[in-house]
């Protein structure tokens, strides 16, 4: 599916979903384009005029770093029980 196609449904589909919903529905659809394999960049040039997404997709790139830290510390610490 195209990402402009995405964007569209969305904007039609965002007034109909409660603003105390919307911010998690916006992250829900950021995973689920992340894990579909389009490009952060891409999203984030489809969805550029909106906040939800946008913020969104900041919060999966923070969780997503944090995740890379984790993964870095804890193989670090596997090499140390190592020697």
């Amino acid at each position: 599916m195209d990402l402009d196609v995405i964007a569209e449904v969305w904007d039609v589909l965002r007034q109909h979903i409660d603003l105390s919903s919307r911010s998690e529905a916006a992250e829900e659809l950021v995973s689920y384009m992340i894990e579909n394999n389009f490009d952060a960049s891409d999203i984030k040039s489809s969805f550029r005029s909106d906040k939800d997404i946008n913020k969104a997709l900041a919060i999966y790139d923070d969780r997503n770093l944090q995740d890379e830290d984790e993964d870095y510390y804890d193989d670090d610490y596997d090499d140390e029980d190592r020697y």
